[in-house]
């Protein structure tokens, strides 16, 4: 039998558990630590490393991602399961957590062309911002589709997800004391227009930040004086593609720079 008579699926997906850039007090480029990269036909990947310490402006005591790829007998699709995790991760002492895991599921059926994906495992343990114990409150259904096996469309055109992710983005930008930037960078995800210029929708599986200070939290972003912005359970969601970052931190004080831990995503190609 000619194999490539059948239906066949590309696979794409990859971990990055750790990785960014110091612009000040040094400027250091950090590259990507623990990534692996699914191959297009799928199987496994994986990759560990650690403990690591740059001076005094980040580590952590180990990271590893794993990824694999296959058909699913189960519910009958191909599916690709995406892991990244950071153990005692530490950003200039401003923040810190004993472990960070993401962690997404991404299926596609058999026949048909939408993906349904699973967020199950992802999660935060003691995290710390500014040496206070915080509880970012997850929603691991923000993709869920209620009463269908498969999605009938792309997340990008569904309405309950595109609700989910409007109300965030309101959340944010009319909370009390909202910075201007928060409006620039989130006000137009209502807007139809702009989610088909761009091509994506920003949202988060991060609800909201309890134990912040009042007045530093905005949904999943929490402004730490001194420090810069934390960013919490970042998802980026495209035609078919979902990245998901658990913390991100952008610096502009005593630090300068950008760092990611817990970052993954995944996608595919069904054809024909």
């Amino acid at each position: 039998m000619d194999a490539s008579t059948q239906r066949v699926f590309y696979y794409h997906a990859d971990a990055c558990p750790f990785g960014g850039h110091f612009t000040h007090p040094v400027v250091k480029a950090i590259p990507s630590h623990g990534s692996s990269s699914l191959s297009s036909a799928g199987g496994h990947a994986s990759s560990r490393m650690g403990p690591f310490r740059l001076d005094d402006l980040a580590s952590y005591e180990g990271v590893y991602s794993e990824i694999f790829g296959g058909v699913n007998e189960t519910n009958d699709a191909w599916t690709t399961l995406v892991t990244s995790v950071v153990e005692g991760l530490n950003i200039l002492e401003v923040v810190t957590a004993d472990r960070i895991v993401s962690r997404l599921s991404v299926s596609y059926p058999l026949e048909g062309y939408n993906a349904k994906v699973s967020f199950v495992g992802a999660q935060f343990e003691n995290l710390r911002i500014a040496g206070v114990p915080v509880n970012p409150v997850l929603n691991l259904n923000l993709l869920e589709t209620p009463g269908s096996r498969f999605p009938s469309k792309p997340f990008t055109e569904d309405k309950c997800f595109l609700d989910k992710a409007i109300e965030q983005s309101q959340v944010m930008i009319c909370a009390k004391g909202a910075p201007g930037w928060l409006k620039a960078r989130y006000g137009w995800v209502d807007s139809e227009e702009e989610r088909r210029k761009k091509g994506f929708v920003p949202c988060s599986l991060v609800k909201s930040v309890e134990g912040t200070p009042d007045g530093s939290s905005y949904g999943h972003v929490v402004h730490v004086p001194g420090f810069g912005n934390v960013f919490l359970g970042e998802l980026f969601v495209s035609q078919g593609m979902f990245q998901l970052t658990m913390i991100r931190t952008e610096m502009g004080c005593a630090g300068g720079g950008t760092l990611g831990a817990g970052g993954g995503g995944a996608n595919g190609y069904p054809i024909p």
